[in-house]
């Protein structure tokens, strides 16, 4: 059995609820409440990205110490990203090493693939890609602070080179002539190069008590959007063969669109407040606001809440392709009125908010402070919170969303 931590997950939680219901292997998704007051059984305990700090409010005293004895006395824990940054020194410190913090801003926010060396002869990583290079994706990642000493950590992945599809904030860097970067850098001081990230630790492993955790930044769980990219996938399998199910006999994690997820239940509610969703998606789209990365992610121009719109579209998609099963009728019944009022809203506003920010943009250079920036950061703070946090309306609707993939006593596969 495997539980899966959710809170403050987002988009990421269900990239790894789809790579893990692959699997076939039993498990729970389960908040840090269910953790704090239920405690934690079987083998393995994964946690996906997103916030490591909100992660740890959810868990709450209790919760951490939880996880702590479910790993001293023989559990697993793998932590992706924010769910690696959770099990570092300074909250639940299954690992001694810190989090690294970033000066430059233009550092951290790089996504897509990284050229990783993989280490020989751990037995988490897989025979096959032992000491070679792999293609490895990060989505906006952290970084471990490596002290001198190891301190009993083994670092099993460190990063390289810029893969083929990685960008920095909205531009391409792949595409970027050496020349023009060069140019940047010496006229601006701009260094697009996440430099940063270069030989530090990817991926690293150890002990706790009885039990071992693996942190990785980069997500695992993604699904291959281009050739080499599936051995992100292949390595979380063998982590699973490894820790949960020595049967288990899949080689790569399957392909994934949203969009494409099968319909089960059609709750008039939830289809309509899609198709807006998508409606609202297609004009961002049109207004050159949001863009495709691949089947699964859109992406988005520096200051548009994109983070947002992903998750979103994750969890309706998702929840739709759930099987409405007593429990989360019950569930559903309680917040179907509130869900609807409150997507209405969102609806209305978030149209509002991409057409007004489409509109400064045009008037950036012929009328600057024409349409203050105040007013649209208001509007975006009340409808789409912070980037780093999330909050306002559109949290309100993930979290209700949310409760019926993770109720502990609605099981999701």
């Amino acid at each position: 059995m495997i539980a899966i931590l959710w809170d403050a997950s987002h988009i990421w939680g269900y990239l790894l609820l789809h790579a893990v219901r692959s699997t076939g292997i039993p498990f729970r998704v389960l908040k840090g409440l269910d953790i704090a007051q239920t405690g934690l059984s079987g083998k393995m305990l994964m946690v996906p990205g997103g916030s490591a700090r909100r992660k740890a409010e959810a868990l709450g005293t209790a919760g951490m110490e939880e996880v702590r004895r479910f790993v001293r006395k023989g559990g697993h824990y793998a932590g992706f990203c924010g769910g690696a940054g959770l099990a570092l020194a300074g909250s639940l410190g299954l690992c001694p090493w810190k989090r690294d913090g970033m000066t430059d801003r233009l550092q951290h926010l790089v996504s897509g693939h990284f050229s990783c060396s993989l280490a020989e002869g751990h037995p988490l990583v897989p025979s096959d890609l032992a000491g070679t290079t792999a293609l490895l994706p990060v989505w906006w990642p952290g970084r471990f602070n490596e002290p001198e000493n190891a301190d009993g950590v083994e670092v099993l992945a460190r990063y390289r080179a810029p893969g083929p599809d990685l960008y920095v904030a909205d531009l391409p860097y792949a595409s970027m002539p050496s020349d023009i970067l060069a140019e940047w850098n010496a006229m601006y001081g701009v260094t697009l190069r996440p430099s940063l990230l270069d030989g530090r630790p990817c991926v690293v492993s150890g002990d706790y008590g009885k039990g071992s955790w693996l942190l990785s930044y980069s997500h695992l769980e993604t699904p291959a959007d281009f050739p080499g990219s599936e051995q992100a996938g292949a390595w979380l399998l063998h982590i699973l063969r490894s820790w949960c199910d020595s049967s288990l006999t899949m080689t790569a994690l399957p392909a994934l669109s949203f969009d494409a997820l099968p319909v089960l239940w059609e709750d008039a509610v939830l289809l309509s407040a899609k198709a807006r969703l998508q409606k609202l998606i297609a004009l961002a789209g049109e207004l050159g606001l949001l863009f495709p990365r691949n089947r699964w992610l859109l992406g988005w121009r520096s200051g548009v809440p994109g983070a947002q719109f992903n998750s979103l579209n994750a969890a309706l998609s998702t929840t739709l392709s759930l099987p409405p099963d007593t429990c989360r009728l019950h569930i559903w019944k309680e917040k179907r009125n509130d869900f609807e009022k409150a997507f209405a809203l969102f609806a209305q506003g978030a149209r509002s908010w991409l057409l007004a920010r489409r509109l400064a943009d045009t008037l950036a250079d012929s009328a600057p402070g024409m349409l203050p920036r105040e007013l649209l950061v208001d509007q975006r703070s009340a409808l789409f919170g912070s980037p780093m946090f999330g909050g306002g309306l559109s949290e309100q609707l993930l979290d209700m969303l949310e409760d019926l993939v993770c109720s502990s006593s609605c099981p999701a596969a």
